[in-house]
């Protein structure tokens, strides 16, 4: 349970991210329901890498010395996009004037964790099919 919490504390925090951006100097009066739309999108897509990293790790039971490599993996993904977007919104400066890089944010980090949990899960399996062919071949 307290890896949905933080899933979907990792979705509100970027939404507000993009809220803060979009409520700034000469976007506040334009605040209309594409925003919405976007604050919802941007939010489920930063939190999505993390959901399904941690669906397949709470489907996967395979433990290497103790730990459950999957799981893991799972909360590596987690952390790091709980990291980036704390960064993001407590310690990062706001200027009044700001380009834009907010919304790079916005495209970059649901990939970059995308790609990040696809290596880390094909780690993995890596890992686990080496477990199976050592504890195998031993038999042999």
């Amino acid at each position: 349970m307290p890896r949905i919490i933080l899933i979907l504390l990792l979705m509100v925090m970027a939404s507000v991210n993009l809220i803060l951006d979009f409520t700034r100097g000469e976007f506040a009066p334009d605040i209309n329901a594409n925003m919405a739309i976007s604050v919802l999108a941007c939010g489920i897509a930063t939190a999505f890498p993390a959901g399904v990293a941690f669906l397949f790790s709470s489907k996967t039971k395979f433990k290497l010395a103790g730990v459950r490599v999957y799981r893991l993996a799972s909360d590596v993904v987690l952390g790091i996009g709980l990291l980036a977007w704390f960064y993001l919104l407590v310690i990062r400066e706001r200027p009044e004037y700001y380009e834009g890089a907010s919304h790079m944010y916005v495209a970059t980090w649901p990939v970059l964790l995308g790609a990040i949990a696809i290596l880390l899960y094909l780690s993995c399996l890596l890992v686990q099919g080496a477990h199976w062919a050592i504890k195998h071949n031993k038999r042999l």
